[in-house]
């Protein structure tokens, strides 16, 4: 099973209406899709990025989607990218 992360879902600086999944003290501050890709493969999620597609939510926005394994909740899949991301910016 897969599941797909949008950089809004784990992004500081998005509400919960414009897409925030996780809780501003887990988020990352605009998260880019090389990151998410990145910290997803040191996950082991196999992450499969879609450059060329944007969130339904902000559909003129060209943000682009990484795809990844389902292996546990979608909420901690996304924590954990999170912090990966957070590791990997220090």
């Amino acid at each position: 099973m897969k599941v797909t992360i949008w950089p809004a879902n784990i992004d500081s600086k998005k509400t919960v209406k414009e897409g925030r999944k996780i809780s501003k003290k887990y988020a990352v501050s605009t998260p880019k899709l090389r990151e998410i890709s990145r910290a997803a493969g040191k996950l082991g999620l196999n992450p499969e990025v879609e450059k060329d597609k944007s969130y339904p939510k902000s559909w003129w926005e060209n943000s682009g989607r990484v795809i990844v394994d389902k292996n546990q909740p979608k909420r901690e899949i996304l924590i954990k990218i999170s912090n990966t991301i957070r590791g990997l910016r220090k």
